[in-house]
Parts: C-alpha cells; structure tokens; sequence
C-alpha cells in the first residue's frame, strides 16, 4: 500500500436545507488502501461516498482524485465505480450481462470483453454461473456479480456503501473476509461505508470515525 493520496477531502462541507450533513471535511485516503467511514445513520458518510461518485456536489471545498479536482467533473468521466447496498442487479439479465452492462461503449471487441468477463468471473470465484439468471442467484452471489459490474471497468477507486447490509451473519462474515481478500487481490483502493465496528475492524487498514 503506498502513502501516495488517491483521495483528499479538502475543507468539504455539504448541507440539506438547514441540515449539515458533513461539516469542513480534512483528510486523505491512500492508494491502494482498504478505508472505511464509520458512524450511526446520519452522520454524513454516504454523503461523502456520494461526493466521491459525484452524486452530490459540496456546497464548498474540493474532493480531489489521483490529484485532479472533481467539482467539474461528472460521474460517468470519474475514475471511480461504486457498488449499493440493494445491489441494482438487472432481473432481465444473465450474469454475463449484468457484469458486461458498463462496458458497453468501452470500445472493446467482442473476444476483448468476453476475455475480460470471464477474468472478472473467476476473480469473484463464479465460473460456470455466466447464464444464471438474477432470480437463480442467493444474496452472496448478487453481491459477487455487483462487485464484478464495477471491478470489470478497473475503477481507480471502488466505492462501497453498506454493501453487506442485506446479508445474514454467517454470510456477512464469509464476505467480509472474501471482499479483504479480493481487495488486496485487484490491489485498487476501497472506500468503504458501514454503521458496522466490529465489520470496519475486520477489513479496514484505517477507520474515520463520523459522528
């Protein structure tokens, strides 16, 4: 892990009506790094994780990626892929399809993509399930073929808000150590949101603690 930045919150704040949900943020998240924001509901950490995607705008400050300021720039042009707590798997879709969806105007040839789909398949340990159906699939599945839909673009960043939520505790627990384990596998930077202690302990290499 280097100590290069890939993410800095420079004096960020955002608001909602009267409401201030992130208050003069500082710091920095290092390439390479598995950071979480950790807090209750409501403490503003899917509120940065949105600034990050670029979902919502800082009422003042600068998000900064890999160095360039992000104000300007809009969700689809940032380095950046993000994964949901519901998961937004396609229902009309196979696996290979919803893992192939943002790839769609990359430019790739048909070999090119279906090499990289089979790739992101085996690193989500899911070969042989690139016909299954969405409605085929259990909860730790769906959550593979999420982290596969955005891993398959080789985001510089990978955002992650509560993507373990859905899940019961024995699968929780089985996930939190295979979404370790790939992080240091793809070797790209997790920014990870969770109400979770004991879950940010588990995977993070730091922890902000939002309140």
């Amino acid at each position: 892990m280097s100590q290069d930045p890939i993410i800095s919150f420079q004096n960020v704040s955002k608001s909602f009506g009267e409401v201030k949900a992130v208050d003069g943020a500082n710091f920095e998240i290092n390439r390479g790094e598995f950071f979480a924001l950790l807090g209750p509901s409501g403490c503003g950490k899917t509120t940065l994780l949105r600034m990050v995607a670029g979902f919502e705008t800082p009422n003042s400050g600068e998000v900064y990626i890999d160095g360039q300021p992000m104000s300007a720039t809009p969700p689809n042009h940032r380095p950046v892929n993000m994964v949901f707590q519901n998961y937004a798997i396609f229902p009309h879709m196979d696996v290979r399809g919803n893992i192939a969806f943002g790839m769609r105007k990359s430019g790739l040839s048909k070999s090119e993509l279906d090499k990289r789909i089979d790739e992101t398949l085996e690193l989500i340990k899911l070969q042989g399930y690139g016909k299954r159906g969405a409605d085929e699939l259990s909860g730790g599945q769906r959550q593979r073929v999420a982290l596969a839909r955005a891993l398959i673009k080789h985001p510089k960043v990978l955002l992650l808000d509560e993507p373990l939520g859905a899940l019961d505790k024995k699968l929780r627990e089985q996930m939190q150590i295979e979404l370790r384990q790939l992080q240091q596998q793809v070797g790209i930077t997790f920014l990870f949101v969770t109400h979770d202690q004991e879950e940010a302990l588990t995977l993070s290499d730091r922890i902000a603690v939002m309140t």
